[in-house]
């Protein structure tokens, strides 16, 4: 199947106070009401990136991933059913808190669920960043990216997305005091550098971090001072990453999973990219709090 973008994340939470301070006043997006108490988080004209669901327990419920057309979408659909996964068609509720036409659920070989939508609606209202933020990197790449855990079934969820519509991007072994661990950085159908990651640790929650892209060094700097202004807890210092050459800093998010805010990620010509191993994820920085 032919996946264009990571379109968004449904995100759990008790309620939706703690978010809306978060999205507002530390990573600089608007946030608006959705449907059944839900909390939008928007960075772009779309309707929303993040939704927050209340009445869960906090933590990454789902990600959601676009295909470009209806036909993309019914492939997408038959080529999993094909395969053997079990597929849930959503509802039209449901459609109407993700903003899309249709959509559909099923989970990878390690449990995290997933969902493949298409036709995004929005009235493209203009984004305005109430901390004054340039702007997030969105257009044409989507998102941002998400990493997830496969402690026990790595190779096989790395194999089922590189089957059903990802290419490898590169690999990290990250030494552990178990002995290394691997991590694959996967690509979709646009030119950022990964828009998915497996990684081969158990992390309570199973999401490891989501990226959010700025358009400027001083959006990430200004984003570090709101971090300090408001308690909020660092997971990574500021690095330089060696695959996207992202320059970026983690920070905890209220869903208890890391957010990485970044600038500078490399765009990549599939045709022309080489797939690298390396142990070294970052040039420098990217120490661990």
């Amino acid at each position: 199947m032919k996946i264009a973008e990571l379109g968004y994340l449904l995100v759990g939470a008790p309620d939706t106070a703690e978010w809306k301070h978060f999205a507002e006043n530390v990573v600089g997006a608007m946030t608006l009401p959705g449907p059944d108490n839900s909390l939008y988080v928007k960075i772009d004209p779309r309707a929303f990136r993040i939704a927050i669901v209340p009445g869960h327990d906090n933590g990454l419920l789902s990600s959601g991933w676009l295909v470009a057309t209806h036909g993309d979408f019914v492939a997408a659909r038959e080529e999993l059913a094909a395969a053997g996964v079990a597929v849930t068609d959503g509802d039209k509720g449901g459609a109407g808190l993700r903003q899309v036409q249709q959509y559909f659920s099923f989970r990878d070989p390690s449990g995290h669920l997933h969902e493949i939508a298409w036709g995004p609606i929005s009235d493209f209202r203009p984004f305005v960043s109430p901390a004054a933020v340039s702007g997030f990197v969105t257009e044409g790449m989507g998102l941002g990216h998400v990493v997830l855990t496969a402690p026990r079934e790595f190779q096989k969820e790395v194999d089922f997305w590189l089957k059903h519509g990802f290419g490898l991007s590169d690999i990290l072994n990250v030494p552990t005091p178990a002995g290394n661990a691997q991590v694959s950085f996967l690509h979709c159908s646009n030119p950022r550098q990964h828009s998915l990651a497996l990684g081969e640790l158990d992390i309570p929650g199973g999401c490891i971090h989501m990226m959010l892209e700025v358009e400027t060094m001083d959006d990430v700097g200004r984003c570090l001072d709101r971090v300090a202004e408001h308690g909020v807890k660092l997971s990574a210092t500021l690095g330089r990453h060696v695959n996207d050459n992202m320059i970026s800093f983690y920070m905890i998010t209220p869903g208890g999973f890391s957010m990485e805010y970044g600038t500078g990620g490399r765009k990549v010509n599939w045709e022309e990219n080489v797939v690298f191993e390396t142990t070294r994820g970052s040039d420098w920085g990217h120490k661990f709090v």
